[in-house]
């Protein structure tokens, strides 16, 4: 079995990473992280702000050291642009037989304003998606 997991760094994302590690032992773990491109509409198009690589690495330390407590080596993966985009992309890219994601519990404006990331995923993925609250 092949478990795609997104992660952020945030405590929803440990919490499902934890889980996934601990309820599917045998598995092929892929760890990916996706730092949302912010973009500034003006009158020439300006350009997305810069990406700092150092964050992504900052966040999938913080995951491998997680998985090192379960003796587990993922593939680690990161990405930059629309986190329910790359998170479907990548899932079908490598034929994920399961998708984990963490649950963030926005709000109802900001999930109006932002959309829910796993809401899109689920309704996108070509597999099974398990999201943990």
């Amino acid at each position: 079995m092949k478990i795609l997991i997104a992660f952020d760094g945030t405590a929803s994302a440990v919490k499902g990473l934890r889980y996934a590690l601990s309820n599917f032992p045998t598995a092929e773990f892929v760890l990916l992280y996706v730092e949302r491109v912010s973009y500034v509409d003006g009158a020439y198009g300006v350009p997305p702000v810069p990406f700092d690589r150092h964050v992504d690495k900052e966040v999938l330390s913080a995951a491998e050291a997680i998985c090192a407590e379960q003796q587990v080596t993922p593939a680690m993966k990161s990405e930059l642009g629309s986190p329910a985009d790359w998170i479907v992309k990548m899932a079908e890219d490598i034929q994920a037989d399961l998708l984990v994601l963490g649950a963030h519990n926005k709000g109802a404006i900001e999930r109006l304003l932002l959309g829910s990331v796993s809401e899109a995923v689920a309704r996108r993925s070509h597999c099974s998606v398990l999201i943990v609250r």
